[in-house]
C-alpha cells in the first residue's frame, strides 16, 4: 500500500506509523469485500423432496375389542368404540350411548338413561335407611303390590291430598266426621247428611 497524500511531504512519518497506516487500509479493503460476498449471498433452502411421513394405521371399524382379565378369568373389562362392559361371575355393567346398565343374577337390571331409570328384579327387595327416607316426585306417584299390601309406622301416619279414597276407586260416599248430622229416618241403614268433602269412603 502506497501512502502519496500531499501533507507527507511536509510532515514525515515513521516506520512505525507507516505500518499502521498500512494495516489499517488492508483491514478497510478486507471489510468492504466481506460486506459485499455477505450482500450478494443467496440462501437455498434445503431440499424436502426426499422426505416422507411416516405412515398412518388405517381405522378398522371391526377392530376386536380391548380385554383385560383377572388371572383367573372370572373378571373381564372390555372396550370397545361402541361401549365399556365390566364382567364377573354374578354381574355385569355396561356403559354406552344409551346410558348405564347393571345386570345381576336373574333378571335383576337397573338401568340410567336418559329417557328415565328403570329398576327391575324377579327377587326380594330390600331398602334400609339408617334415617330419614323419602320418595319425591313431580307428578304421580303409584305403589301397587300383587298381594297383600301393608303401610305401617312406629308413629304417627297420614295420608293427605285433595281427595282421598278408601276401600275403592270409585262410587265412594262421603265419609262421617265427629259432628256431621246422620239421618237415621231413611230405613235400617243411616244415610249420612254431609261428609267430609276430602275423604271418600266405600
Amino acid at each position: 500500500v502506497t501512502l502519496s497524500h500531499p501533507l507527507l511531504r511536509y510532515f514525515p512519518m515513521s516506520p512505525l506509523l507507516r505500518r499502521a497506516a498500512a494495516s489499517a487500509g488492508l483491514a478497510l479493503c478486507g471489510w468492504a469485500t466481506l460486506l459485499l460476498a455477505q450482500s450478494t449471498t443467496v440462501v437455498i433452502p434445503p431440499d424436502r423432496t426426499g422426505l416422507h411421513r411416516l405412515p398412518v394405521a388405517p381405522v378398522d371399524a371391526a377392530a376386536p375389542p380391548v380385554v383385560q382379565q383377572s388371572p383367573n378369568g372370572l373378571y373381564k373389562l372390555s372396550i370397545t368404540d361402541t361401549g365399556i362392559e365390566l364382567r364377573g361371575p354374578r354381574g355385569t355393567v355396561t356403559i354406552n350411548d344409551a346410558g348405564i346398565t347393571i345386570g345381576g343374577p336373574g333378571t335383576l337390571q337397573i338401568s340410567i338413561e336418559s329417557s328415565g331409570m328403570s329398576v327391575r328384579t324377579d327377587r326380594d327387595a330390600t331398602y334400609r335407611v339408617g334415617q330419614n327416607f323419602r320418595l319425591d316426585a313431580s307428578s304421580n306417584v303409584q305403589i301397587k303390590g300383587g298381594g297383600t299390601t301393608d303401610v305401617s309406622g312406629a308413629g304417627a301416619a297420614s295420608f293427605t291430598g285433595s281427595r282421598v279414597s278408601l276401600g275403592c276407586a270409585n262410587a265412594a260416599k262421603p265419609a262421617a266426621r265427629l259432628g256431621d248430622q246422620v239421618n237415621t229416618s231413611t230405613g235400617p241403614v243411616a244415610m249420612i247428611a254431609q261428609g267430609s268433602q276430602t275423604v271418600l269412603i266405600c
